[in-house]
């Protein structure tokens, strides 16, 4: 009987090893499929976090000529899509470069395909991936096979791109319908030379040049308010929702403490047109001096004020 309880044991520990490991395999193809789905509208996103740098781009028509858009017509014949194998750290498009980054999220061992398909109102993400297993040859007969495997699909949900379409096809489109040639439509759609999207370099010298510069950036305007206590307070930008905008170059942080704070406190407390208070400390040099120090951002942040550098 002995031998027979040691089978059966052994038997029982091999089935179990499979079964987690075949559950262990498709998770890993729902979790690689579903986080390049979820990054696929920047090839430069964190697969984990989804976090990127807004400067890093895929440019701006990448949906119409990198995107597989053709696969619409491969579909009808029941040849739609690319597929590339895993684990692979090369591609020759966007796409297979994109479909690539899931070689990140697979151990060793582990191997498949990466595929996507575009059928314009529907992006999949294919992913299907295998994992060798050993046991006896015994069970491996049995079981009929010597390798586990996992397949998921996920679909691209482009927000971004939805929002835009809507409002184009609700506003712009009725309203450019026969005023603009298909040439000049054409020539339109031209990627931008200047793939850097942080605009152009802008030199602060004064404190005046500052809140010029400040004006133009947040479409504002320079008017005066009196605070309760009867002081005057000259606002450097003023927008069209209320926020009040203030350019510091020059001064010190005593003198904002002791003469700028208590009258924008006295504003964002007390004055109904005042919704906000922005203040916009511009750098000298690259030492950064006369920039606010931590504790003193604290306190403009605990009355309310926010504060943006800028370089």
């Amino acid at each position: 009987m002995f031998p027979m309880i040691l089978i059966c044991t052994v038997s029982l520990l091999f089935v179990g090893l499979y079964a987690y490991q075949h559950v262990y395999i498709k998770q890993l193809a729902r979790t690689a499929a579903e986080r390049l789905a979820f990054t696929w509208t920047n090839s430069h996103k964190n697969l984990n976090p989804g976090s990127f740098n807004p400067q890093e781009t895929d440019g701006l028509y990448w949906r119409l000529t990198q995107d597989h858009v053709t696969d619409l017509f491969g579909f009808l014949n029941g040849s739609a899509g690319v597929s590339i194998a895993l684990p692979t750290h090369q591609g020759d498009g966007l796409v297979e470069r994109k479909l690539a980054r899931a070689s990140g999220l697979l151990p060793n061992g582990v191997t498949g395909t990466a595929s996507y398909r575009n059928y314009v109102l529907d992006h999949q993400v294919e992913v299907d991936v295998n994992k060798s297993f050993l046991m006896p040859s015994i069970m491996r007969k049995w079981l009929q096979t010597h390798t586990t495997s996992g397949k998921a699909i996920a679909h691209v949900v482009d927000s971004v791109e939805l929002i835009r379409m809507t409002d184009l096809t609700r506003t712009y489109v009725p309203t450019l319908a026969g005023r603009i040639s298909p040439e000049k439509a054409k020539a339109a759609l031209v990627e931008p030379e200047n793939s850097n999207l942080s605009g152009p370099k802008v030199t602060i010298q004064s404190e005046r040049q500052a809140s010029t510069y400040l004006r133009s950036l947040v479409g504002g305007k320079e008017v005066v308010r009196t605070t309760a206590s009867g002081k005057s307070r000259l606002i450097d930008a003023l927008d069209a929702r209320g926020i009040a905008h203030q350019a510091f170059y020059s001064l010190t942080e005593a003198q904002l403490r002791t003469e700028q704070l208590p009258k924008d406190v006295e504003l964002l407390q007390q004055d109904p047109t005042v919704k906000g208070v922005v203040w916009h400390f511009f750098k000298k040099d690259a030492t950064g001096k006369g920039m606010p120090t931590d504790a003193f951002r604290k306190e403009l942040e605990r009355k309310g004020i926010v504060v943006v550098i800028h370089n």
